[in-house]
């Protein structure tokens, strides 16, 4: 089966790397649109799927004595001053 990259949008998805948008050609936004879709309907207690949010962050030490803490959740300027 060769791979058609201009083959037809079923589904729109969005990527942003380090706050920057990068842009998706149809093949790569409907494989990850169908793997993320996959994986989350697969969860108990998820009906109906019209969106999907997600947002994956690392998670930074900021010294040895303080636990890792989550950028998606805190100010990131403060945490890596």
């Amino acid at each position: 089966m060769a791979c058609d990259s201009n083959q037809e949008r079923k589904l729109n998805a969005e990527s942003k790397i380090n706050g920057g948008k990068i842009e998706l050609n149809n093949f790569v936004e409907n494989f990850i649109s169908q793997a993320v879709i996959g994986m989350v309907t697969s969860l108990r207690g998820v009906g109906n799927i019209e969106t999907i949010d997600l947002k994956v962050c690392k998670k930074a030490r900021v010294s040895q004595s303080q636990q890792k803490r989550d950028l998606c959740s805190e100010d990131k300027h403060s945490i890596l001053k």
